[in-house]
Parts: C-alpha cells; sequence; structure tokens
C-alpha cells in the first residue's frame, strides 16, 4: 500500500512538471492585472458673474466737452443712445467703453444716458444715467487778411470740400483701444485761441465755431502725437495746410493742422509722445501755430479738456 501511494505522487509530480514547462524545483508565480481606475474629475466650482455697473467719468459737462461711459462685468456688447447719437461699445482693458462728445449745439440741461447691452450668455439688459449739459461762452477772434489775400481760401466751394473729407474721415470707427490713459499736450506753447470761438473775418459778423484750439509756438517745434494710435491720414490741406489725423480707436480721433513739415505716413503705428511733425504756417494760417483736433464719433469737442481733467478723466 505504502508502495502505490508513493507512485501516485511520483506521476502527480512529473505531471505537473509537464504542464507547467518548469522544473520541479521552481517556485510557481500568481499575477494578477488590476486596471487602472479612470479619475473622475472634480465638479468646477461654479464662479459668481460679475456684477453689471454703469460708470461715468462726470456727470456735469460743458458743451463741447467728452464723457467717458464705461460697463462693467459680463457684458459682451453694447450700444449707447444719448442726444440722438448712437455709440458702440469697445472693448477696454478693464470694461467695455464709449467716448461721448457734446456737440458746441447741444442743448443745455439734463438729458438721460440709456445703455443697451448683451451678456457672454445671451441676456439682454439696459442702464441708465444722468449727465447734465452746461452752456459755453464763446469767445470771438478778429482776423484780418491782406485784400484778396484769403479769398481763394475762403471760397465756399474749397472750405465745404474740405469740411467733407475731414467728416467722412473723423465718422470713422476702430473697434479696439489703441490710446493708453494719459493724454498729452502735443505741443509747448501758450493758447492763442480756444476750441468753439467764433471768427470775425476783417470785422465782418461772427460765424461758425473754432474746430480746434490753437498753440502758439515757434515754427518748427516739436509736435507729438498726444496719445497712441495709428496714422489715418498725412497730407495738405488747403485750410489746415499739412495735417496729421492719428486713429486712436474706439472713434476718438487727432488732428495736428497748419504743420511745417509730417514725420509720419499713413498706416503708420504710433506710440504717445512720437514726433508728427513740426509747428508751421501752412494753409489759413496768420502765424506759427499748432492748430489741435479731437473727434469722438464724428463730433468735434474741445481736445484741451483732455489734458485740463474737466472731463473727468
Amino acid at each position: 500500500m505504502a508502495v502505490r501511494t508513493g507512485l501516485l505522487l511520483l506521476l502527480f509530480t512529473v505531471a505537473l512538471t509537464a504542464c507547467s514547462g518548469a522544473s520541479a524545483s521552481d517556485p510557481l508565480e500568481m499575477r494578477v492585472n488590476t486596471p487602472t481606475p479612470t479619475p473622475i474629475p472634480p465638479t468646477p466650482t461654479p464662479v459668481p458673474e460679475e456684477p453689471i455697473e454703469l460708470i461715468l467719468s462726470t456727470t456735469q459737462v460743458y458743451q463741447a466737452g467728452t464723457v467717458l461711459i464705461s460697463v462693467t462685468g459680463d457684458v459682451r456688447a453694447g450700444t449707447i443712445h444719448f442726444l440722438g447719437r448712437e455709440h458702440p461699445l469697445t472693448r477696454g482693458d478693464h470694461s467695455m467703453y464709449s467716448f461721448v462728445g457734446i456737440d458746441v449745439d447741444d442743448p443745455p440741461g439734463s438729458h438721460q444716458a440709456r445703455v443697451e447691452f448683451e451678456t457672454h450668455n445671451g441676456s439682454r439688459g439696459t442702464l441708465e444715467a444722468t449727465i447734465e449739459v452746461l452752456n459755453t461762452e464763446w469767445d470771438v477772434d478778429y482776423l484780418y487778411f491782406e485784400p484778396g489775400e484769403a479769398d481763394d481760401l475762403l471760397a465756399p466751394g474749397v472750405a465745404q470740400e474740405e469740411a467733407a473729407l475731414l467728416a467722412d474721415i473723423y465718422d470713422r470707427y476702430t473697434a479696439e483701444k489703441l490710446w493708453d490713459a494719459q493724454w498729452l499736450v502735443p505741443t509747448e506753447g501758450g493758447i492763442t485761441a480756444r476750441f468753439g470761438s467764433q471768427r470775425s473775418i476783417n470785422d465782418g459778423p461772427p460765424g461758425g465755431h473754432h474746430s480746434g484750439t490753437d498753440i502758439g509756438a515757434p515754427e518748427g517745434t516739436p509736435v507729438i502725437a498726444t496719445n497712441s494710435g495709428f496714422v489715418i491720414m498725412s497730407r495738405y490741406l488747403d485750410v489746415r495746410g499739412y495735417m496729421v489725423i492719428i486713429d486712436h480707436g474706439g472713434g476718438l480721433l487727432s488732428g495736428y493742422a497748419h504743420l511745417s513739415e509730417i514725420n509720419v505716413s499713413e498706416g503708420q503705428q504710433i506710440a504717445a509722445g512720437d514726433l508728427v511733425g513740426g509747428v508751421g504756417n501752412t494753409g489759413l494760417s496768420t502765424g506759427p501755430h499748432l492748430h489741435w483736433e479731437m473727434s469722438v464719433h464724428g463730433v468735434l469737442v474741445d481736445p484741451w479738456r483732455f489734458v485740463d481733467g474737466s472731463n473727468g478723466f
């Protein structure tokens, strides 16, 4: 019986060795493949929407002044309605914004500004604010020319053609903020004629409104860009002489006229403080000076208010 039991054990060992392909002395290994679990992403924490707020640089502004209107929060686009004019909101550094220009003929009094906006999820809304337009007393400048000296330049056709050209340029809109925070006085010198002043030619009746601020300086005095942007016009005009216009984005443009020379070309990118040209006496001019203009969505406004703080920015 003992011999039979030993024989059975020997046969079992031989069979096991044959099935495993290893010698009887090799250890047995067992491997278990455990699948790697797919990680479950954490549930995102909802980000609260930033409240939408209307911010005005000032609520009281004189005729020919400018108000900077900003809309903060979750706003994708919008339009400002004021005094019968519409201004699209432009994407700024921290908000959507638009400059709103007050025309020389806009009526004094309290007027409602309405902002219609759209959020990123498609919701629409309206914000409103009251802006008080204050009356401006206009100066009268008396200009004198020798007989025949300005006949051709003062011919209605010449002046109207130039006015139409500039109106078309100043009405252009670039949907990008190109200006920086601080506005610069473009040349050294004193103010010789203020924006909006009416003019009398050779003691004739006062009429119109001066479209810019004049700064008197010796011929050739450097003229710099009041802020950054790109040159949209660089050429000679009959009334304004050598002139440069810079687009600052968002419907805001600046013009530099009666230059002695031009140092920039159309399409050129320009930074605040870059040289534009020199003070001159070209075009319809009675002495060396810079004629400085600012246009807000086609409305000519007082450029000096961009540097004296009266616009609130």
